[in-house]
């Protein structure tokens, strides 16, 4: 619909007689019919349109014009199933009691080959980047020697702990005492959330000296603040609640508010973008539309709940689009606001699966409407503000008065009008029209696209 006009010019006609104070005559009488023009004005669409709402007019190919309202109502993320807690291990090495000779060189004392188990539940996870985390190491004694802290030193190597980039495993050395290595950009590959750990012990140059019975030398690793890029394997069978979102159609609330409206092939389009490699099962605990006073719930393809599509690769997205049945409906009922609230779970009945997350992984759901400004309104009222400038019947006297008006209408509404009079401070004093006025205002003839056919002419007194 293009912004159409409507046109008003008022007229009044005044039949006069001459002041005799403005002429020496000795009598003459005259009667003149004046027209006097008394107001015009227009009103437009744009006029109908609050400033609010006209940020959202688009237009359609054709030149049809609607409100168009979208918005990514959810943007859920599932990382917080799968936090990895903290770890804590200890590989002792057993001293042999008595005296141990002295040496001026590096002795090896032992290999122990262990696995770091992360203790996750339910998820069974194969490989995980690391994005944070530290592992802090300690070597020490539990018996203390004579003479006191036989030098010792530990080589730790993960070989299932690899950098993204260099590709290298992670190993480091300590000594007596403890130290902590960063785990950001490391990769651990697993089975079942265990990885494999190398520990050997090597005994520094030292005097004779005497370990007492029951001496052990154990190495402490605690893995702790870890967070993860990525992680991949089996996810476990979880459920993670939505937050209950809504999105305002404000010109329910405002242009068109308290009207009656039906209109022709509204949209209302529901989509579900996953960026999770895991499969989801979207459930709707509220999926309606809402104003002052009611609801009207959403009818959808897919029924509720909805199997969404998931991703292959990581990186990438698989889109869900749900068909809004009831649309027409939705917007017929005038809504204030869409909204919707439910859960997402994943993994639905399974024990195993290959599954990813990315730490920027989301499940988004969007919500749009598109009103086209075509249909049936009615209720809709405008107005305009219009000095009436009557300085020019100084010095005449007016007998008797009519008024004429004249309309030209390109907006497919009949209308009614009432023409208020006030005075220099919008006080109304009185009105022009009765309360049971019939349409001054007709409509304009349109085609079946909505396009102007022919105005609307009025002209009456």
């Amino acid at each position: 619909m293009r912004n159409r006009v409507l046109t008003f010019l008022s007229v009044v006609l005044l039949v006069s007689c001459i002041n005799d104070k403005d002429y020496d005559f000795s009598e003459v009488t005259l009667s003149p019919e004046i027209a006097f023009p008394l107001a015009f004005g227009d009103l437009a669409l744009a006029n109908m349109i609050t400033r609010k709402d006209s940020a959202y007019i688009r237009s359609y190919p054709d030149g049809l014009l609607y409100f168009s309202y979208s918005q990514t109502l959810g943007a859920t993320s599932i990382h917080d199933l799968f936090p990895i807690p903290d770890n804590t291990s200890t590989t002792s090495f057993n001293l042999p009691a008595g005296t141990l000779p002295a040496s001026s060189t590096d002795t090896s004392f032992g290999t122990i080959n262990g696995q770091i188990d992360l203790n996750l539940n339910p998820q069974k996870l194969t490989e995980i980047l690391l994005k944070a985390g530290t592992l802090n190491h300690t070597l020490g004694l539990s018996i203390n020697t004579s003479p006191p802290n036989l030098p010792l030193q530990a080589v730790v190597t993960m070989t299932d702990v690899v950098h993204k980039s260099t590709l290298q495993p992670l190993t480091f050395s300590t000594l007596n005492g403890s130290g902590s290595k960063q785990l950001k950009d490391y990769v651990i590959k697993m089975i079942n959330n265990q990885f494999n750990i190398t520990v050997d012990l090597i005994i520094k140059p030292h005097p004779t000296t005497f370990i007492a019975p029951g001496t052990n030398a154990n190495v402490r690793l605690n893995f702790a603040g870890m967070d993860f890029g990525y992680i991949k394997g089996f996810l476990g069978d979880q459920t993670t609640p939505i937050p209950a979102q809504s999105m305002e159609v404000s010109v329910f609330n405002s242009t068109l508010k308290g009207v009656s409206v039906s209109l022709v092939q509204p949209v209302v389009k529901l989509r579900v973008v996953n960026d999770n490699g895991v499969s989801c099962e979207l459930n709707f605990t509220s999926l309606q539309a809402r104003k002052t006073g009611g609801t009207l719930p959403f009818q959808i393809s897919p029924s509720n709940p909805v199997t969404l599509g998931a991703p292959s690769t990581m990186g990438t997205s698989a889109t869900t689009d749900i068909l809004v049945n009831n649309q027409d409906a939705i917007l017929n009922f005038a809504p204030q606001q869409l909204e919707y609230g439910g859960s997402v779970r994943i993994n639905k009945g399974l024990i195993s699966a290959n599954n990813f997350v990315m730490d920027t992984s989301k499940l988004r759901i969007s919500l749009s409407a598109e009103i086209p400004i075509h249909g049936r309104v009615s209720g809709i009222s405008m107005s305009d503000t219009l000095k009436i400038d009557l300085t020019g019947l100084n010095g005449s006297n007016v007998i008797s008065s009519s008024l004429r008006i004249s309309g030209r209408n390109e907006m497919p509404l009949d209308a009614y009008v009432q023409i208020y009079l006030t005075d220099e401070n919008y006080q109304v004093k009185d009105s022009i029209f009765a309360p049971n006025q019939r349409y001054i205002v007709t409509a304009s003839s349109v085609s079946p696209s909505g396009e102007l056919l022919a105005p609307g002419v009025s002209e009456f007194k």
